[in-house]
């Protein structure tokens, strides 16, 4: 079967494990494939076929961007050799992680769903800025440190926005980007229809919610608008962006290019 970008390996229980190689970027090159990775939880990797296969990866480092709450419930798997760094990617205003838990949002009437998907687009307008858990994934691209893989829990808001950022830091286009981003709703399959089932009796008497329902369980191209939007409410393009928050001159994205693209 033809590979193609933003396709899934082929486990059998984790979900949405993807790369970034063969997306288009800066000065029609290619991301190199086999690189960069993104994913969902790697407690997922329940068995011994799926542990093979993760280690036939070759991974050199892991950034776990889920909060302290979801990595004690749920730990990764102990890979033995590969460096892991353990920073939650969302923020509180003080700058300190916020203790997030995906599975808040399982059991919310109308109103709370509403609320959540506010809070959830407030996430993704301020997850590109001040941000430790996606400067640390930079820091160890720009030393060569890869194979490198990064997740949250489903591996679609927070791993999202990380795979976003590093695909304009290599000079993909925004559409590029958007089709990376959406790609988790056919990476994740049944998982929006698992949530319209559990709220169906919801739906009947509000179908406003399905729209929430699906940014819940899924992705929605005005999360990442979301993301595009706050950087140029900030910044004037997205050099002055990435050399203000990840201080990554002219001469560190060029570098970052030539480590990852072919």
């Amino acid at each position: 079967m033809e590979w193609t970008p933003g396709k899934p390996l082929p486990f059998e229980t984790a979900e949405n494990f993807r790369e970034l190689g063969g997306w288009p970027a800066a000065d029609g090159r290619r991301v190199k494939r086999g690189l960069i990775w993104r994913s969902g939880a790697l407690c997922q990797i329940r068995t011994p076929a799926d542990q093979a296969r993760f280690e036939q990866l070759g991974i050199r480092v892991v950034s776990d961007l889920r909060s302290a709450v979801e990595r004690g419930r749920e730990p990764d798997p102990d890979f033995p050799g590969v460096i892991r760094h353990d920073i939650g990617a969302i923020r509180n205003a003080e700058g300190g992680e916020q203790p997030i838990d995906a599975n808040d949002s399982l059991h919310l009437d109308a109103q709370g769903l509403k609320d959540l998907a506010q809070e959830m687009m407030d996430i993704y307008s301020a997850l590109p800025f001040n941000n430790p858990a996606y400067r640390e994934i930079f820091r160890e691209m720009l030393d060569g440190r890869m194979p490198l893989l990064f997740h949250c829990s489903a591996g679609k808001d927070r791993t999202g926005v990380a795979a976003a950022l590093i695909l304009l830091a290599l000079g993909a286009s925004r559409e590029t980007v958007m089709e990376d981003f959406l790609a988790t709703n056919t990476c994740r399959p049944g998982a929006v229809q698992e949530c319209l089932d559990v709220y169906r009796q919801m739906l009947e008497q509000n179908p406003e919610v399905r729209p929430i329902l699906e940014l819940v369980s899924g992705v929605r191209p005005e999360s990442m608008q979301a993301v595009f939007d706050a950087i140029d409410r900030r910044y004037a393009c997205m050099e002055d962006f990435f050399a203000a928050e990840y201080g990554m001159g002219p001469e560190q994205l060029q570098l970052l290019r030539d480590r990852c693209l072919e």
